[in-house]
C-alpha cells in the first residue's frame, strides 16, 4: 500500500533530478575551456512503478539519475589520432629538411654551384698563362675553397644526424611517459568505475594523453569489454562491467590496460653502421623485452616515423647483390654496377628468403675485388647472426633501410662529388667515358699523374683525402672511396708551390708548359655527359638541389595539407564533445523551469495535507 504522503517522495525525486541536471551544466560551463574536457550529461531513468491496489496498472514513483554520460564519438577519435600521426611526420620533416636547404643552398653567389664556376673561371684563366704563377695559385685557391666547402657543409650535415639521433632518443623518452600516465590513469579509473559510474574526467584526461601520443607514433586504440555477459549485451549489473583498455603503435600492443611494453633506444654496435655516412653512437630502437621494434615498418607514422626517415633514409642508395656463394664466414659477393657501391668496412648485411623471412647479418671486414671500380667484395660475416639454414638462396642487400631521401642521401651526393672530381683531375675524364686508359694517357683526356710539372717532374696525385700520402707512387691503386666530402683535400705540396701543377703531357723539352693540355682537358669537364649517371656536372648539380626541394616541398604542403584536415576533425569531434555555453544556457533554463515546477507540485501537495490534517481534522 503506497503511503500517504508518496506525492512528497515524487516531487522530491523530480527536485534531485533537476538539481543533479543543473550540477552537471555548472560542471560543463566550468569545463568550457578545459583542454581535452568532454560535455557530460545526466542519464535520467524513470524509477520502478508500483501496481495499483485492487486495480489494473502502474503508477509512477518519480525519476532518479543512473549515471553521468559523456559526448564522445570513437570513430571520430580514431580519425584524429590517424590523421594526426600523418600530420606530426611532416611537421618533422619540414622543420629538419629547411635547415638541411640552409646548409645546401645553391645558387650562383654561394654554394656548389658558386664554387664550380668559380673553378672553371679560374681554369679558363690558367689555360692562357700556364706558366704563370700567380694563375695557377689563384686555381689552386679555388680548389681548396671547393674542399673547405665541401668540409664544412659535410661536418654540418653530420651535426644534423647527430641532432636527429638525440631527438629520436628524446621522442622515444616522451612517448613511454605518456605510456605510463596512459597505464596509471588505467589503474584510477578501474577503481573508480567499480560501482558501474564512469569516471567521465579520467577518460577525458587520457584521451588528451592519446592525443598527444598520436603526434608521436601511430596508434590503434581498443577498449575491450572482459566479462562476456556483458559483452554479449545481456542485462546484468552495470557494476559487473570489465573494461580494459589496450593501445598499440604500429600493430604491436604498447599499454595492455595495466601493463606496458616499453620502447628503448640501444647504441648500433660501431661495427654495424646502416650507411657509410653514419658518424657513430647511432641508436635503433627495440623493446623492452628485446624484440627490435621495426623501425623502417612501411606503415609507421608520426613524428618518431620522421625523424627515423631524415636520419637513415639514403634513397634506395643501397647495394644490392646479385650473387654470392653462400659460404661462411667469408662471403664472396659480386653486385650490380648501376647501384653504389662503396659499401661500409663494417655494417649490416639485409637477408631476404623467399618464404619471406628477413635477417639482419652484420659483417666485420670488407675487402673490394676486381680493381676499381670493384666488381665484387668479400665480407666477413658474424657467424652467431646466421640462420640454420644459410645458403646461396638467401638475397642479399647492404645499406637497405628507407628509400626516403633522407640526410645521408645528401651526403653520399656530396661523398660522390669528391669523389669523382678526384678521378677526373687525378688520372682523367676518360675513366667516365667510353675511351681506354692507354689511349688517353696523352691528351686532353688525360689527368694530373699523366703530365709533368715546370720541372719537368711527372705529375703527383692532384686530390685524395686527409692523412693520404700524396708522394706516393702514382703506379700505385688508389681507393677513392676513401675519399669523402669531409676528408676531400688538395695534396699540400702543390698548393704551397704552384710549380708543381702537371698542366702538360710532355717534359718541358718536348714542348713543355706551352702545350699545357691537361688543363685544356680539364676545361671540358662540364661537357662530359658521362661524369655522373644524371649526365654532365652541372645537371648533378642540379640534382643535388632538385631531390632537396622536391622532398622539402612535399613535406610542406603535406604538412599544411595535414594540418587543414587536424583542425577540420578536431573541429567536428568539438561540435560532439564540445561545451557549448549557449546550449548549457538553454539546458540551465529548462531543468531550472522543472525544478521550479517540481517546487510549486511540492508547496501544492504540502497545502492540501496541510488542510487535510490540519483544517478538515477540526470538523
Amino acid at each position: 500500500m503506497r503511503s500517504s504522503f508518496f506525492g512528497l517522495h515524487v516531487a522530491t525525486s523530480a527536485m534531485n533530478v533537476a538539481r543533479a541536471h543543473l550540477h552537471v551544466v555548472g560542471h560543463n560551463i566550468a569545463n568550457a575551456e578545459t583542454p581535452g574536457f568532454s560535455r557530460q550529461f545526466g542519464v535520467q531513468q524513470a524509477t520502478q512503478p508500483l501496481r495499483v491496489a485492487g486495480a489494473r496498472g502502474m503508477v509512477g514513483t518519480g525519476s532518479h539519475i543512473i549515471s553521468i554520460g559523456q559526448m564522445r564519438n570513437q570513430f571520430l577519435d580514431t580519425k584524429f589520432w590517424n590523421q594526426n600521426a600523418v600530420h606530426g611526420q611532416f611537421v618533422r620533416k619540414s622543420e629538419i629538411l629547411s635547415l638541411t636547404q640552409g646548409i645546401l643552398r645553391d645558387n650562383e653567389e654561394i654554394g656548389l654551384t658558386h664554387e664550380i664556376n668559380n673553378i672553371m673561371n679560374r681554369m679558363q684563366d690558367l689555360n692562357g698563362n700556364a706558366h704563370e704563377l700567380t694563375y695557377r695559385a689563384n686555381f689552386l685557391s679555388s680548389l681548396d675553397s671547393l674542399s673547405n666547402f665541401l668540409n664544412t657543409t659535410y661536418s654540418q650535415l653530420t651535426q644534423q644526424l647527430r641532432d636527429i639521433n638525440q631527438e629520436i632518443r628524446a621522442t622515444v623518452g616522451i612517448v613511454n611517459s605518456l605510456g605510463m600516465q596512459i597505464q596509471n590513469l588505467n589503474r584510477q579509473i578501474a577503481v573508480l568505475e567499480l560501482d558501474g559510474s564512469n569516471a567521465n574526467d579520467m577518460r577525458d584526461q587520457r584521451a588528451l594523453l592519446l592525443d598527444e601520443l598520436s603526434q608521436h607514433v601511430n596508434i590503434e586504440v581498443r577498449e575491450i569489454e572482459k566479462n562476456p555477459e556483458f559483452a554479449a549485451g545481456r542485462e546484468i549489473d552495470p557494476r559487473q562491467s570489465r573494461r580494459e583498455l589496450m593501445v598499440m603503435i604500429d600493430g604491436a600492443i604498447f599499454v595492455n590496460h595495466f601493463h606496458m611494453h616499453q620502447i628503448e633506444v640501444r647504441q648500433r654496435d660501431p661495427q654495424a653502421l646502416l650507411n657509410p655516412e653514419e658518424p657513430g653512437r647511432m641508436y635503433d630502437i627495440f623493446w623492452a623485452n628485446g624484440n627490435r621494434f621495426d623501425m623502417y615498418s612501411p606503415t609507421l607514422t608520426g613524428g618518431l616515423s620522421g625523424l627515423i626517415q631524415l636520419r637513415d633514409g639514403n634513397g634506395s642508395n643501397h647495394t644490392r647483390i646479385t650473387s654470392h656463394n653462400g659460404a661462411s664466414p667469408l662471403l664472396d659477393v659480386s653486385f650490380n654496377a648501376n647501384f653504389r657501391t662503396d659499401i661500409a668496412g663494417a655494417g649490416i648485411i639485409t637477408a631476404r628468403h623467399p618464404d619471406g623471412r628477413i635477417m639482419q647479418i652484420r659483417y666485420t671486414d670488407r675487402t673490394y675485388t676486381g680493381g676499381f671500380p670493384p666488381t665484387g667484395a668479400t665480407l666477413t660475416l658474424h657467424p652467431d647472426d646466421l640462420p640454420a639454414d644459410w645458403g646461396t638462396v638467401w638475397s642479399l642487400t647492404v645499406g637497405e633501410t628507407t628509400d626516403y631521401m633522407g640526410i645521408p642521401y645528401f651526403m653520399s651526393r656530396l661523398n660522390e662529388l669528391a669523389r669523382t672530381l678526384a678521378r677526373a683531375f687525378n688520372e682523367g675524364q676518360h675513366l667516365f667515358g667510353d675511351g681506354t686508359a692507354a689511349g688517353a694517357i696523352a691528351g686532353l683526356n688525360g689527368g694530373h699523374v699523366h703530365g709533368f710539372d715546370l720541372n719537368n717532374n711527372a705529375g703527383q696525385w692532384l686530390m685524395a683525402y686527409e692523412g693520404f700520402n700524396f708522394g706516393s707512387s702514382t703506379a700505385t691503386p688508389f681507393d677513392y672511396f676513401n675519399i669523402n666530402a669531409t676528408n676531400f683535400r688538395i695534396n699540400p705540396e702543390i698548393m704551397r708551390n704552384p710549380a708543381f701543377m702537371a698542366l702538360s703531357s710532355t717534359p718541358t723539352v718536348s714542348g713543355g708548359e706551352s702545350k699545357h693540355d691537361i688543363i685544356e682537358g680539364w676545361t671540358k669537364l662540364t661537357e662530359n655527359r658521362s661524369l655522373f649517371r644524371e649526365g654532365r656536372l652541372g645537371d648533378f648539380l642540379s640534382s643535388i638541389t632538385g631531390d632537396l626541394g622536391i622532398v622539402a616541398r612535399q613535406a610542406v604542403r603535406f604538412e599544411a595539407s595535414y594540418a587543414e584536415i587536424v583542425v577540420t576533425t578536431d573541429n567536428r569531434r568539438r561540435s560532439v564533445s564540445g561545451v557549448s555555453l549557449d546550449e548549457e544556457g538553454v539546458s540551465m533554463i529548462q531543468h531550472q523551469l522543472v525544478f521550479n515546477a517540481a517546487a510549486r507540485l511540492l508547496t501544492v501537495i504540502d497545502e492540501i495535507y496541510d488542510t487535510t490534517i490540519n483544517r478538515l481534522g477540526t470538523w
